[in-house]
């Protein structure tokens, strides 16, 4: 079940971002609250930032300016590996598999801080979210469908149970058919009471799934509202979802 923003303290808190590739900056002054379970979308047009604050987040680029927080606790300097133990989960959106092993070895790497009893739960607990990867867990992985792999990264990521998870374009490479289902899938994830930050191309149908969205544009978050409003607002339609209608 989704936080409240308004009254449960964030699980994820960015304040005045800036980051960028060298000298070339492309976040501005970024502010982003989640809350326990909230599920947020970043969307807006090519350009705008979305996959740099991902990166940002997951300190696979290190911010130049502001502060992050997970639950609580400020992120700066810390490696990746260390923000994975501290509950922050990253789906890149390519290369997010380990190809040559097989479908239980990636979930054992994603689990590999875990327990030897509670790592084993953890892959029967992926089984059940994830039926398919249940039925392929001694198939290597490279012979996955894009949507099974995509399934596999969500649940690599999710071993650990993080507390955040952030997904770089979770349908990039996927069957329109099945984009739907990949959407279901990070919808699930509220049963587990992890927060999801996601960036999407696909905003106008990712919009239905998830609680909130913040538009950036130019390296500015430019308007965050909850994901119902943003789907019906004729404005933000023409401009940013392709459509000519509130409908």
């Amino acid at each position: 079940m989704s936080g409240d923003p308004a009254t449960d303290p964030p699980v994820l808190q960015v304040e005045g971002l800036d980051a960028g590739y060298g000298d070339l900056q492309i976040l501005f002054a970024v502010d982003i609250a989640v809350a326990p379970g909230e599920q947020v979308l970043l969307f807006g047009p090519n350009g705008a930032g979305k996959s740099t604050l991902i990166k940002a987040l997951a300190r696979q680029i290190v911010p130049s300016a502001g502060r992050v927080q997970l639950n609580g606790r400020a992120t700066a300097g810390l490696a990746p590996e260390a923000l994975a133990a501290a509950g922050l989960g990253y789906v890149p959106q390519v290369a997010n598999v380990f190809t040559t092993l097989s479908v239980r070895e990636n979930l054992e790497i994603g689990g590999v801080r875990l327990a030897g009893r509670r790592r084993r739960q953890r892959i029967a607990d992926m089984g059940e979210l994830f039926p398919r990867l249940a039925e392929r867990l001694d198939q290597r992985a490279g012979t996955l469908s894009g949507g099974e792999r995509q399934m596999l990264a969500l649940a690599r990521a999710l071993m650990p149970e993080p507390s955040v998870i952030l997904l770089d374009e979770p349908s990039a490479g996927i069957a329109p058919a099945l984009v739907s289902r990949i959407f279901d899938m990070v919808a699930g994830l509220r049963a587990t009471g992890t927060s999801v930050v996601m960036v999407e191309q696909n905003a106008k149908q990712a919009l239905a799934y998830v609680d909130r969205a913040v538009l950036m544009e130019g390296g500015r978050v430019r308007l965050q509202d909850s994901a119902d409003a943003l789907l019906h607002r004729a404005d933000i339609g023409a401009l940013y979802l392709g459509t000519s209608s509130a409908s």
